[in-house]
């Protein structure tokens, strides 16, 4: 009779660790251009101000980063295990030299809404319908925002609003 011993598994502390670093350390960052945008507005914060826009996004960061922050805090259990490795940031770099060349030609919609799509593929979603939707409607969104409300240029490219 033989008996089988089975691999002893240690739990992942490095994974779990590492986001709620990686949250931290977003909080921090959100809040230190919270502070430098809102000491650069100097009190001029009015809808016309071009002032307005880093307060209002800035703040947007430090919700949605203190959000995920308490996300990792509360999560008990590790994710699936994935492999990282070199493709994803070699992606996602290429994908923003892609953004960045395309901007002039395209302009702002065509080439934001291309990177979306083709970020979230390389960061592993499988969701096309949704990425498009998604990678319309925002790039859409916020070039009416800049272009209608704040009176901030974007290319328009070929595609003009």
């Amino acid at each position: 009779m033989t008996t089988e011993t089975q691999p002893v598994r240690r739990p992942e502390v490095g994974r779990r660790t590492g986001a709620v670093i990686l949250a931290a350390v977003l909080v921090l960052v959100g809040a230190g251009l919270f502070w430098v945008a809102v000491r650069e507005a100097d009190g001029d914060l009015g809808l016309q101000s071009p002032r307005l826009a880093p307060v209002v996004v800035s703040a947007a960061w430090v919700l949605v980063a203190v959000a995920y922050l308490v996300v990792q805090l509360r999560t008990r259990e590790e994710p699936p295990e994935e492999k990282p490795g070199w493709w994803s940031p070699a992606g996602v770099a290429a994908s923003l030299v892609g953004f960045a060349v395309a901007l002039e030609y395209a302009g702002f919609v065509v080439s934001a809404a291309a990177f979306i799509v083709v970020v979230s593929r390389v960061l592993g979603s499988r969701h096309l319908v949704r990425d498009v939707i998604v990678a319309v409607v925002l790039p859409t969104a916020i070039y009416l925002a800049f272009t209608r409300l704040l009176d901030i240029f974007l290319p328009a490219g070929v595609f003009p609003l």
